[in-house]
C-alpha cells in the first residue's frame, strides 16, 4: 500500500523529523511492509540514506497534477486545518484516495469554544513574541486581537470551518481536542459534516519502557523548555516549593533548559530534593523517567505534551490542570490526577493525591507503562491510521495489507 504523509515545512535534519510526529508513524508503517512516503518542502540537506522521504517544492505539493503523479493509495497531511494551505488540501483531495488532515491541537479552534483560555494564551503568545513590550500595552494588544476574532467569526472561524468541510476525517490527538472540534464545526453548521477521530502523537520506542528491574523512587520529574512562557516555570516552581514543604520524603527534578538562576535558588532551599537537570539525552531522559513515579505537567497550552505520553511508558502517572485535554487523557487509566484549577495550591493538592495514589498501591508501574505503549506508542498509532484508513476506504475500494 503506497500512503504519503504530508507536512508543509521545508526539511531539516536537525528538525526531528524522524524522532517525532509523522516521521515516527512513517518508519512505523515502512515497518510492517506498507509503500509509504514522508513529502517535505524541499530543503538545503541531504536526509540520511534509507529515509523514505519525498521532497516537494511550495508549489508542486499545490498541485493536483504532482500529486496524481505519486500514485497515493492514501494520504494524510498535517496541515492544522489552516485556510493559508487549501491549496495543498485541495490538490491532496483532487487524486480521489482517502485523505486525512491532522490537526495538532487542543481542540480550540477558535475563541468561542474556550473564551478565558483562549485570552490566556494569548497573552502568553504576546509575552514570547514581543518581549521587549511589557506590562499593560502588551496585554491590551493581546486582548484587541482576541477581541477582534472572538467578535468577527467571519475573519477567521468561517473561512477555516468552509475549508474543513472538504476534508472527510480529522484527526485529534485527544478525545476533548475530538469533541471541541466536532463543537466547532456544528458552531458554524459545516456540511458536510467531516468526522473528527482521536488519533494521539507517537512516542518513540527506541528508549521507553518500563522493566521489572526498574525501582521508583519518591520522586516528580518535569520537562519542558523554561524560557518558553508556555511552560509554565512560575507555576513549577511555586507548585514544587509547595509540594516539597508537604511531602519531606519526596524530591522534584527538572529537565530542560532555561531558568537557571532561579532554579539555582530552589536547589538551595531543598538541598538533594529539587535538582535542575538542564538540557538531556533522550537515554538520560527515559532513565530518570523510569526511576521517577510522577511527571508533573504545568504548560498554560498543550495540544498534547508527548513528554507526558513518553513518561507514562516509562511507568510514571501524571498530574496537570484540567485546561490542558491530555491530562484527564492521561489519567484515564489509572495514570494520574488532574487539577481542577491550574494554581500552585491545587496543582500541588492533585501531586498530593498522586503521593496517596503511589503509597496505597493505587498505580502500577508495569501496567502504566503496558497500557500506554499499546496506546502512543508509534507502532500502536500507525495501526489506528490504517484502521481509520480501511474504514474509510470502504467507498474507494480495499486496503491491502502489508508483507
Amino acid at each position: 500500500m503506497r500512503i504519503i504523509f504530508a507536512i508543509p515545512l521545508a526539511y531539516s535534519n536537525n528538525g526531528s523529523f524522524w524522532e517525532r510526529d509523522l516521521g515516527l508513524v512513517v518508519l512505523a508503517m515502512q515497518r510492517m511492509g506498507h509503500d509509504v512516503r514522508f513529502c517535505t518542502i524541499q530543503g538545503n540537506e541531504v536526509p540520511p540514506v534509507g529515509m523514505p522521504l519525498l521532497e516537494a517544492s511550495r508549489e508542486e505539493m499545490a498541485s493536483p497534477s504532482w500529486w496524481r503523479t505519486q500514485r497515493p493509495d492514501a494520504i494524510v497531511i498535517n496541515t492544522w486545518s489552516a485556510p493559508r494551505y487549501d491549496a495543498i488540501r485541495r490538490a491532496a483531495l483532487s487524486v480521489g484516495c482517502p485523505v486525512i488532515e491532522k490537526l495538532d491541537t487542543d481542540g480550540v479552534k477558535s475563541p468561542r469554544i474556550y473564551p478565558w483560555h483562549s485570552l490566556r494564551r494569548s497573552w502568553v503568545n504576546y509575552d514570547l513574541k514581543h518581549p521587549i513590550r511589557s506590562g499593560i500595552p502588551r496585554k491590551a494588544e493581546a486582548t484587541a486581537r482576541f477581541l477582534v476574532t472572538y467578535l468577527f467569526p467571519s475573519l477567521l472561524d468561517k473561512p477555516m470551518v468552509r475549508c474543513m468541510e472538504r476534508v472527510p476525517v480529522y484527526a485529534a490527538e485527544t478525545p476533548v481536542a475530538s469533541a471541541r472540534v466536532r463543537r466547532f464545526l456544528r458552531m458554524y453548521d459545516a456540511e458536510p459534516m467531516p468526522r473528527v477521530v482521536t488519533i494521539p502523537h507517537p512516542v518513540n520506542m527506541k528508549c521507553m519502557g518500563f522493566s521489572v528491574a526498574d525501582s521508583k523512587r519518591n520522586q516528580v520529574i518535569a520537562v519542558g523548555r523554561w524560557d518558553d512562557a508556555v511552560k509554565g516555570w512560575k507555576l513549577l516552581r511555586d507548585t514544587a516549593e509547595r509540594f516539597l514543604r508537604n511531602e519531606p520524603e519526596w524530591s522534584v527534578l527538572v529537565a530542560g533548559a532555561g531558568a537557571e538562576d532561579e532554579g539555582i535558588m530552589m536547589e538551595r532551599s531543598f538541598p538533594g530534593r529539587f535538582t535542575m537537570l538542564g538540557r538531556l539525552g533522550h537515554e538520560e531522559l527515559n532513565r530518570h523517567l523510569r526511576e521517577s513515579k510522577v511527571y508533573l505537567l504545568t504548560s498554560h497550552s498543550e495540544t498534547f505534551n508527548i513528554a507526558g505520553a513518553e513518561a507514562l511508558c516509562c511507568g510514571c502517572s501524571v498530574v496537570g490542570p484540567a485546561q490542558i485535554p491530555s491530562s484527564s487523557y492521561f489519567a484515564s487509566c489509572e495514570s494520574g490526577s488532574v487539577s481542577y484549577l491550574r494554581t500552585p495550591n491545587h496543582m500541588a493538592d492533585a501531586l498530593g493525591a498522586e503521593v496517596d495514589e503511589w503509597e496505597r498501591g493505587g498505580r502500577d508501574p508495569h501496567r502504566i507503562a503496558t497500557v500506554w505503549k499499546e496506546r502512543v506508542g508509534a507502532p500502536a498509532v500507525a495501526e489506528r491510521y490504517l484502521q481509520i484508513l480501511a474504514e474509510m476506504q470502504e467507498g474507494y475500494g480495499k486496503i491491502p495489507s502489508g508483507k
